[in-house]
């Protein structure tokens, strides 16, 4: 399949190369070589990759016959992993080891900094808070990509970055799971497939099905991973997880935190 692709974009740039500048030819020839990329990549990314401007990428596309970089990158996507290679049918057994690993490396970590940008920021607040009850080691990165990454140039190989981000994937988030990698920082990710940069890019890695209807996205998947990993924690712990849990209640209790 992805050889019928490449065949299109051959024969598309042979047709209309007398009307490629030399930029489009530039950027036709990165594009090509590195077409496996572009399902992960923005379109700046991809601009700067061909060291030409967003606005040549984007005209390239439309000659090529698509109505943009998205119409263009959702059919590489096609190409590179069709929904019967997708990953949206995870085995039980292949999940429930996933989660038992995760809550394993999260309760080994020293420190735990927890990370999600845009859409996937509810979730990296819902593990802190939750996790929180038992862990005084969890924390909860800044929302500037930057003030993030420079976070971590304090951590260690004892530390454990968990950063969630699902399709289109949060390019600040992938920057920050490399960044972790090239320090020796452990990374967790939870992610919607084997296949998107997190996991790639991952230690270790949840992969949770997000379904779509309409042009909203079901993330209650993801919550409820959420709580059974922390419960996988939780059981880890024993005693004394329970003990931290009701000494939390009782804080709330004591500064009138519950209405």
């Amino acid at each position: 399949m992805l050889e019928s692709l490449l065949v299109i974009l051959l024969k598309k740039i042979k047709e209309h190369y007398k009307e490629l500048t030399p930029k489009l030819k530039q950027a036709s020839k990165s594009i090509l070589n590195n077409l496996n990329q572009i399902p992960f990549q923005t379109i700046r990314e991809t601009a700067n990759q061909a060291n030409v401007s967003v606005l040549t990428i984007s005209r390239l596309n439309k000659i090529w016959g698509y109505n943009g970089y998205v119409d263009f990158q959702s059919q590489v996507r096609l190409e590179f992993y069709p929904p019967e290679y997708n990953t949206n049918d995870i085995q039980p057994d292949v999940l429930n080891h996933s989660i038992l690993s995760a809550a394993k490396i999260l309760t080994e970590s020293e420190s735990v900094y927890i990370s999600g940008f845009r859409s996937a920021k509810s979730f990296a607040l819902y593990m802190n808070y939750m996790g929180r009850m038992v862990f005084d080691n969890f924390f909860l990165m800044p929302d500037s990509g930057l003030s993030a990454a420079q976070d971590l140039a304090h951590l260690s190989s004892k530390n454990l970055l968990v950063a969630f981000s699902t399709t289109p994937y949060s390019t600040e988030t992938v920057r920050l799971i490399k960044t972790a990698k090239s320090l020796n920082i452990k990374t967790l990710s939870f992610t919607d497939s084997v296949l998107s940069p997190l996991a790639q890019h991952s230690d270790y890695y949840v992969e949770v099905k997000i379904m779509k209807e309409n042009k909203l996205f079901r993330m209650a998947p993801m919550v409820t991973v959420i709580e059974q990993v922390l419960e996988a924690c939780f059981n880890i712990l024993g005693k004394d997880a329970d003990k931290k849990i009701n000494y939390f209640e009782k804080r709330i209790k004591a500064i009138n935190g519950y209405w």
